[in-house]
């Protein structure tokens, strides 16, 4: 998917927790996922957009994953990973294109999600 497609592919966003919400639990869903309120629990969805109120303390896996508020947990991204300014992840992430804007926090290790090829090439080398 070009980014291009990740931008249209967030702008889709089917499930909204509301800024006055608070939700526990596990969310699954092949659509987009917007929290604007706050989050505990795991989340594996197609797109996530976290807004400048936004929290989530769990982790993350999904395509791509624009990120306003804060994020304690770790975040696989396919595609992409982009943290807006005042953004805030303390955790481990996962993806082929991070961008981390001016004002942007980040705490914890960052990888690069691997291909198929390369998994197997890595594991041949050991």
């Amino acid at each position: 998917m070009s980014k291009k497609s990740s931008k249209n592919l967030l702008d889709a966003v089917e499930t909204v927790i509301g800024s006055s919400a608070t939700f526990e639990g596990e969310i699954k869903t092949e659509k987009v996922l917007r929290i604007d309120g706050k989050f505990i629990g795991n989340i594996d969805a197609a797109g996530v957009m976290i807004g400048a109120e936004g929290q989530v303390v769990g982790n993350i896996n999904t395509v791509v994953i624009m990120v306003g508020g804060y994020v304690k947990g770790n975040i696989i991204a396919k595609e992409s990973i982009e943290m807006l300014p005042k953004s805030r992840v303390e955790g481990d992430i996962t993806t082929d294109l991070l961008t981390i804007v001016e004002g942007a926090y980040f705490e914890g290790k960052s990888s690069k999600v691997k291909t198929d090829e390369e998994y197997i090439n890595n594991i041949s080398e050991e």
